[in-house]
Parts: structure tokens; C-alpha cells; sequence
């Protein structure tokens, strides 16, 4: 007897001592959550509330830029730009060194990278040296099938700050970004070039939409572009491509012409209009590429179209002309057109 009370207790030992085992492990878990300084500190920044005066932000955000985590360093970096704390611009331009080398450790998907140069963005930071350098900022980072670079937004970031200092060179330094291999910085350098001087940008934009590239993204932020800054000289242009053999070159041109609200591209949205060839999908586009004109005359001929035209196109129409559901002026016409249509 005395021998299977021994036993027993023995095996309830064990079992005491694996769970002990077992708990250790969550507990430390939880412990070092707890006590993690960068979670402590993220978690005092998201509490940092706008009203602190602007000297207790500014030393707030100043200890953070100097944390080693890229995650605080983010955190803080967007709270800089947010709240215009233009103190802070030494801060982030000291920080942004720290997370280049062996970035995809130091600071991965460049979170650090991006926030920096967004707040800088923000802060209109005049520093030409650090924009420059920032505009050739490449980070690949392994992913399935092949590396994935990581610094879009850094590198389309430095070429909008570069452009705002009006750097005599600007626009040549950007040049090479129209070739990048990311397409995303490719329209994003179309966007930052178009601010720069316009008749740099315009040569160059224009050239670009010439010679084609191969997302169709990159060539709808050429188009914008180019209608932002020459409108009347470009427009025949842009209007070309609404016969591109691409679908979504000519989306992206007829959507451009509708957002230059330019009188004139109504001429070149009818034409198209007009095609034996136009599919559905494309009297679509071009529909709500008319709305966006805000002309009378778009209008006049988009209620027209739903008062005597195909019973298809009087429901593109009318779609197209639904997101001024507030005009209340426009769908009166629009329910008076339905009406008379019902009634034929």
C-alpha cells in the first residue's frame, strides 16, 4: 500500500513539473510583452494627445526619431508631418542614415524610410542633398518568385521634395525615374515632374507619352499631366489615344480629357463616341468621362441619350450622371427624361 501511495505521488510530481514546464514559456511570453520598450513606447505616442502643448510634442517626438525600431521611428515621423512640427527636421533628416544599410533587417517594407520622407515631404524640407540621395533609394527585399522592392514611396516621396525646392535641375535628375523599373514610381515621377518648370515638364512628358510605356498607369499620369500644365497644346495629343489599341490607354486618355474639364474635349469624347467599333465597356468610359466635364453641352447630350437613345446607352447615361445625385437641377432632367422615354 505504503509503495502505491509512493508511486502515485511521484506521478503527480511529474505532472506538476510538466506543467510547469508547459506555463514557463507564456509566461515569459507575457512578461516580456508587458515590459517590451518598444511597445511602451508606441504606445506613449499613440497617446500623445494634439493638444500637449507644442513643447512637450516636440520632446515627445525628438526622443522617438532617436529609438533604434524603425516601427517608432515611423510612428513618430508620421506625427511630425501630421501635426507640422517643423522643429523636428534635423531629427528626421539624423534618422534617415540609420536605416539604409542592411535596410531590409533594419527597417523592413521601409516603413521608417517612407514615413521619414513623407514627413519631410509635408514639412516642405528644402534639404536638395537628401532628396537627391532619396530618389535612388532601392531596397529589394526576397518574396515569392523574386526580390520586391520595397522603396516605391521613398523614392516618389524624394522626387516631389526635390521638385518643391526648386532645384535649377530638377527635372533632369528626375529624368531617370521615367525608366525606373517600378512602374508606380515611373507615374509617380510623371506627377512630381509636372510641378516642376512647365516647360521642362512638358518637353519631357510629352516625349514619354510618344515613345509608350508598358503599364498604362504610367501614360494616365502623363496624360494628367501634360493637360495640367500645357492644356490646349495637348490636348489633341491625349486625344489620340482614345483609338489606342491598348483598352486601358484609352480609358485612362478619355478619363483625362473628362478631369482637363476643358470645353474642347467634348468635340474629341463625341468623336469617339461615334465608333462602329466601341464596346460597351468603352461607351462607358467615355460616358462618365463626358460627366466629368461638367459642361452643359456634356450634359444636354448625356440626358439626351437617355431620353431617345439605345435602351443600353440611356443606362450608361444615366449611371454616368448619377454621381450628381445632389444636383438636384440635373435629375430632375434626368427623371423628366426617363419619364418621356417610358411614355414613347
Amino acid at each position: 500500500m505504503e509503495h502505491e501511495f509512493r508511486r502515485a505521488a511521484e506521478a503527480r510530481g511529474t505532472r506538476a513539473r510538466a506543467l510547469s514546464l508547459l506555463r514557463a514559456p507564456l509566461r515569459k511570453m507575457r512578461n516580456s510583452k508587458r515590459q517590451d520598450p518598444v511597445e511602451e513606447v508606441l504606445a506613449s505616442l499613440i497617446a500623445l494627445h494634439p493638444e500637449v502643448d507644442r513643447a512637450g510634442q516636440n520632446e515627445a517626438i525628438s526622443k522617438a526619431l532617436a529609438h533604434r525600431s524603425f516601427r517608432v521611428v515611423a510612428k513618430a515621423a508620421r506625427l511630425a508631418g501630421e501635426r507640422s512640427l517643423h522643429e523636428r527636421i534635423p531629427d528626421l533628416l539624423a534618422a534617415w542614415p540609420r536605416f539604409l544599410e542592411d535596410g531590409a533587417k533594419q527597417d523592413p517594407q521601409c516603413l521608417a524610410k517612407a514615413a521619414i520622407t513623407s514627413a519631410l515631404l509635408a514639412l516642405e524640407c528644402d534639404e536638395v542633398r537628401f532628396w537627391l540621395a532619396g530618389i535612388r533609394c532601392v531596397q529589394p527585399e526576397p518574396s515569392w518568385g523574386r526580390a520586391v522592392d520595397t522603396a516605391v514611396d521613398v523614392r516618389c516621396n524624394c522626387a516631389m521634395g526635390l521638385v518643391n525646392t526648386r532645384h535649377s535641375r530638377a527635372t533632369i535628375e528626375l529624368t531617370a525615374l521615367l525608366n525606373d523599373p517600378e512602374r508606380g514610381v515611373r507615374a509617380g515621377a510623371a506627377r512630381a515632374i509636372s510641378c516642376g518648370d512647365p516647360d521642362q515638364a512638358e518637353a519631357l512628358l510629352r516625349f514619354k507619352v510618344l515613345v509608350g510605356d508598358e503599364d498604362a498607369e504610367v501614360l494616365g499620369a502623363c496624360f494628367t499631366a501634360l493637360l495640367a500644365i500645357a492644356p490646349e497644346e495637348s490636348l489633341p495629343l491625349i486625344a489620340t489615344r482614345l483609338s489606342d489599341g491598348d483598352e486601358a490607354v484609352r480609358d485612362l486618355a478619355a478619363l483625362a480629357l473628362g478631369e482637363s474639364r476643358l470645353p474642347q474635349a467634348f468635340d474629341h469624347l463625341l468623336a469617339a463616341w461615334s465608333s462602329a467599333y466601341l464596346s460597351a465597356g468603352q461607351r462607358t468610359v467615355i460616358a462618365r468621362a463626358a460627366a466629368l466635364l461638367r459642361s452643359e453641352a456634356a450634359f444636354d447630350w448625356l440626358v439626351g441619350i437617355i431620353e431617345k437613345g439605345r435602351t443600353e446607352d440611356a443606362t450608361i447615361a444615366a449611371d454616368a450622371l448619377s454621381v450628381y445625385e445632389r444636383n438636384t437641377k440635373l435629375m430632375e432632367r434626368v427623371k423628366a427624361a426617363k419619364a418621356a422615354r417610358s411614355g414613347r
